[in-house]
């Protein structure tokens, strides 16, 4: 007589084995699940981000501008403001969608990130680029994404 592997009651060998059950499953894990190590360099990028943001701003307070809300009021008009909405717009679709890269364009409208001129102009943007890889809803990160690429427009009009 044979024995075939396909009829081992795999609870019995397991209760015989004494395995630890740690898995949800109740299954033994081989190793311990870990996070990908993405989150020190997210946090480097933000930080880096944000580093630029306040740096922008202290050199627009030095030159006399107060920094007033809405940071973008109009489109500039130049090469390098169009790569920054391109990136950025490209982001928010990826991430988001049409539908909600929309949504939060207004939410900047409302909160006075982006004028009223701008955010229609953005909006129109939208539709050339393709659907979203992911589709989910933005998170608080996201946004401080879009506030550095807000400055990072705006900063692109007074370069000239």
């Amino acid at each position: 007589m044979s024995l075939n592997p396909r009829r081992y009651d795999v609870r019995e060998l397991r209760r015989i084995a004494d395995a630890p059950r740690d898995g949800a499953d109740g299954a033994p894990r081989e190793r311990a699940l870990r996070r990908p190590n993405r989150n020190r360099a997210e946090q480097a990028a933000r930080s880096a981000a944000f580093t630029e943001l306040l740096q922008r701003q202290r050199g627009a307070q030095l030159n006399g501008d107060s920094g007033d809300r809405p940071y973008l009021t109009a489109i500039p008009a130049s090469p390098a403001a169009e790569r920054e909405i391109g990136e950025w717009l490209g982001y928010l679709v990826d991430v988001g969608g049409h539908v909600r890269s929309r949504d939060a364009l207004s939410y900047y409208g409302e909160l006075d990130w982006v004028g009223d001129d701008a955010v229609a102009a953005l909006s129109r943007r939208l539709e050339g680029f393709d659907a979203p890889t992911r589709d989910r809803p933005f998170i608080p990160a996201d946004h401080r994404i879009s506030l550095v690429s807000i400055v990072r427009i705006a900063s692109c009009a007074s370069d000239q």
